[in-house]
């Protein structure tokens, strides 16, 4: 007979997947809001500036202790790898690239993971069943990509200015949260979270003004609400229920969102924005996810 405390915990976790499948896949159109009327760092600076603030606020009244000093090092090089590096290069890229299509990229961020866990000494080997699946996702790009590969004799390597973005996004990604699951330890991981987001709001907020981004900051009503649905939605519920997830559920599970987000970004672009959504989208995306499968299936089976 299942007892009280395990149907709580099972509606946790469906409420908490629920969270990150739903709320992470709509960010890549509230930041497409977003960066119609702001510029993009000093966007994601005000998002992560208010949401580690709110965050902070709530976990010192819950008396939850601060990170040691040793920590504070560690926490500034996973928010400015995640965060700054990771979230200002996906923003900027939406200045170009639909919202769906840049999720759909950024799909493939296990590649990145397995690609950098194989070249450290002490990570996980790359099988061939995971290089199989690298190569699965690089033909997906090249089907999502083809349009402009054909015509990048007219264009030239500068109309891939977003797409690039958001591959390196990915690598900072990527080496953000290796380097985070291995330096840093023994830390309420919401307080982590916290101030990595204020550490890469200060930093991002700075960075706009540098590049002169002030005078363009008009906070419309449209903008305003953007950035409310990414403080609350993106940071505050969805970042905070990947973290709760990550601490009761197995990380091969947490990781099926990868498979979710583009797909819910993908709908809501094609039902707001009206973008295009064409049996070459359709076939992209497919092709990558189903490299992200077996590229995931393959380093479980290596881990087990």
């Amino acid at each position: 007979m299942r007892t009280s405390a395990e149907s709580r915990h099972k509606l946790m976790v469906a409420l908490n997947f629920t969270s990150v499948y739903t709320l992470w896949g709509s960010t890549y159109l509230a930041i497409r809001f977003g960066v119609a009327d702001l510029p993009p760092a000093l966007l994601a600076g005000t998002r992560f500036l208010v949401a580690g603030a709110i965050l902070l606020a709530w976990l010192l009244w819950r008396r939850v202790p601060l990170p040691p000093r040793s920590l504070f090092g560690p926490l500034a090089v996973t928010g400015l790898l995640l965060l700054f590096g990771g979230n200002w290069l996906v923003t900027w890229a939406e200045l170009t690239v639909p919202s769906g299509m840049a999720a759909v990229i950024v799909a493939n961020l296990p590649f990145f993971v397995a690609a950098i866990e194989a070249a450290r000494g002490d990570g996980e080997p790359l099988s061939g069943a995971g290089v199989l699946g690298l190569v699965i996702g690089f033909a997906g790009m090249l089907i999502l990509m083809w349009p402009k590969l054909a015509a990048i004799e007219t264009r030239g390597p500068g109309g891939f200015r977003g797409e690039i973005a958001l591959l390196a996004a990915n690598l900072c990604w990527a080496s953000g949260s290796i380097y985070a699951r291995r330096r840093i330890r023994g830390i309420a991981p919401l307080m982590g979270v916290a101030f990595e987001m204020l550490i890469a709001g200060v930093a991002l907020t700075a960075a706009g003004f540098l590049l002169g981004e002030a005078p363009r900051y008009h906070l419309t009503s449209r903008a305003a609400l953007a950035v409310g649905w990414l403080i609350v939605a993106g940071s505050l519920c969805g970042y905070s229920s990947y973290i709760w997830l990550l601490h009761h559920v197995p990380a091969a599970k947490v990781s099926t969102y990868a498979y979710v987000n583009p797909i819910i970004a993908v709908f809501l672009g094609w039902l707001v924005l009206d973008e295009a959504l064409d049996w070459r989208m359709a076939l992209g995306t497919g092709v990558i996810l189903g490299g992200v499968a077996v590229v995931n299936a393959a380093r479980i089976r290596t881990r087990t």
